[in-house]
């Protein structure tokens, strides 16, 4: 059995699988955090304390308020493009401020479901609305080198944390989901997904290391499948495998703007 029921969320996991008879993969370990290579250093930044009165949400005039990442119901402000950044543990400010959405953690049931063309896939269990956030993407925390070498034949789980790397340069380190990660691990693509991810700043500012969080970009119905695009631009997320510059990977999410290939 995967060992994904010995997370402290598996009461809000179920896995369904009405399809065939295949089984979540045994080698995959369900965690809500990362497993750091030695290879990747502790972020290396200075924190700033918002000058909010403790125990008091952020107020509009407070600094960490001066771009809205979020409303006052906690949704994600969606034609914002840019990283988040929450309030810290500096900060004095109550763990219900508007400014603290995703380090507070996932609250939305999940349903770990077999496709009939895709593999698993992720569905959930009640509404969501547009703006609210999902989970992060969690998994290995690995060099860019080290994701390289372990799967230059497949590199579907691999996500770069590029975000915030000028055009041009290579990202240092990779989140690979593979072997560990959370309910992330079986979102699939679609070209007309119905969520975005973000880079995400809460207990450091190092660009190398932001968080990824996924958010609803439009309403979610209950029971709809939990999907992004993994190419949403030419700088193809996840990064993706080609054989002889050639794309491998068709894609089976026949929407209407389907583009037939993931990559």
């Amino acid at each position: 059995m995967a060992k994904i029921y010995d997370c402290p969320e598996h009461h809000r996991l179920r896995v369904i699988n009405k399809v065939d008879c295949e089984k979540l993969p045994t080698s995959f370990t369900y965690i809500d955090g990362y497993v750091r290579s030695a290879n990747v250093p502790l972020p290396s930044t200075v924190m700033f304390p918002c000058s909010c009165e403790p125990g008091s949400p952020c107020g509009m005039n407070c600094e960490c308020m001066s771009v809205p990442y979020y409303d006052a119901d906690g949704l994600l402000c969606t034609d914002y493009p840019g990283p988040i950044y929450e309030c810290n543990d500096m900060c004095g400010c109550s763990s219900d401020c508007p400014n603290r959405v995703v380090q507070r953690g996932n609250i939305i049931e999940i349903d770990i479901f077999r496709t009939k063309a895709k593999g698993w896939g992720a569905s959930t269990r009640r509404q969501i609305r547009k703006g609210e956030y999902v989970c992060r993407y969690t998994g290995e925390l690995l060099s860019n080198a080290e994701a390289e070498e372990r799967h230059s034949h497949d590199t579907t789980y691999l996500f770069d944390l590029d975000k915030e790397v000028p055009d041009g340069n290579q990202p240092l380190f990779t989140i690979d989901a593979r072997s560990y990660g959370n309910a992330s691990h079986f979102f699939n693509h679609s070209c007309e997904p119905n969520m975005v991810i973000r880079a995400v700043y809460i207990d450091h500012l190092d660009p190398r290391l932001h968080e990824l969080a996924f958010f609803a970009i439009r309403d979610i119905t209950t029971g709809e499948e939990l999907t992004f695009d993994y190419s949403p631009s030419a700088d193809n997320v996840p990064r993706c495998a080609y054989d002889n510059g050639v794309s491998k990977f068709h894609c089976f999410c026949n929407t209407p703007r389907c583009r037939k290939f993931i990559f």
